[in-house]
């Protein structure tokens, strides 16, 4: 609806979001073709596609987009297939704008929290090559960056150190 989608877009922009808005669902696919979104708000009841066809459609090819469900036409039966295929949350109209604000700041504090983790175990795999062997020092690192070129030849290796120095790992 013009009304909701402007307001709701006002509200998001006023607090910071960039916002883009889209009239149907067939228009709503085709902006998330061409960007990437962090959040989705879709109406159930949109022109032309349906927000649960917009949502199998979008969650198909994006499978990490948060979307939120958003209708006046609530029902248990489309508020249990909306979370099916994977949407976030389910607000009925009218809906508090102050609610709606809290629903997108949690679901963004969430999703700094992933890219986090994503970027943390990145940062570790890197750092700790390899599950029994622990290390950050430069010495470690480059004894992993040795073993990686050593490992895939048949060449026989010896290795030599003090004991307790972890030659049998």
């Amino acid at each position: 609806e013009l009304i909701v989608r402007e307001s709701l877009g006002g509200w998001l922009a006023r607090d910071g979001h960039k916002v883009d808005k889209a009239a149907s669902g067939e228009e709503a696919l085709e902006k998330c073709q061409g960007n990437r979104y962090d959040i989705l708000l879709l109406d159930i009841k949109m022109e032309g596609l349906s927000g649960l066809e917009v949502l199998k459609r979008v969650k198909e090819s994006d499978p990490d987009l948060t979307v939120v469900m958003i209708t006046a036409f609530g029902s248990i039966p489309s508020a249990i297939e909306a979370m099916k295929n994977g949407a976030y949350e389910y607000l009925l109209k009218p809906f508090d704008p102050d609610e709606l604000m809290v629903l997108i700041e949690k679901i963004m504090h969430h999703q700094a929290e992933i890219r986090e983790t994503q970027f943390l175990r990145e940062q570790y795999k890197e750092r700790t090559r390899f599950e029994s062997m622990i290390g950050q020092s430069r010495a470690i690192q480059a004894i992993f960056d040795l073993i990686e070129r050593i490992a895939p030849t048949d060449s026989t290796v010896l290795i030599q150190g003090e004991t307790g120095t972890g030659k049998g790992l």
